[in-house]
């Protein structure tokens, strides 16, 4: 049983981690292209090792956070979500009452 949680556990953090790698792409591949091009044309080196050199450590970090924090994220995704739900609620309450 405690085997089954450790392996949920990673799960979500992987898919924060997923999540996190996503949310910083398009400005990994914008750094990556700037640094690729400046290279290449430049001579310093091969666009794909510029693109490399700037993009992997900004994903690598991405993924890193979301491994870290992804149980805090899903606390706050779900105290969100009860939140927003609460509101929504208290809202069509006193709509009824008309306060």
């Amino acid at each position: 049983m405690e085997n089954n949680n450790e392996d949920n556990k990673e799960n979500n953090n992987e898919f924060w981690a997923n999540v996190s790698m996503v949310a910083v792409s398009p400005v990994a591949i914008s750094a990556g292209i700037a640094r690729g091009a400046f290279d290449a044309s430049t001579n310093n080196g091969p666009f794909r090792e510029g693109f490399s050199t700037a993009a992997s450590p900004i994903l690598k970090a991405a993924k890193e956070f979301g491994d870290q924090h992804g149980t805090t994220m899903t606390k706050g995704m779900v105290t969100g979500a009860a939140g927003a739900l609460g509101a929504r609620i208290l809202r069509t309450g006193l709509r009824h009452l008309r306060i």
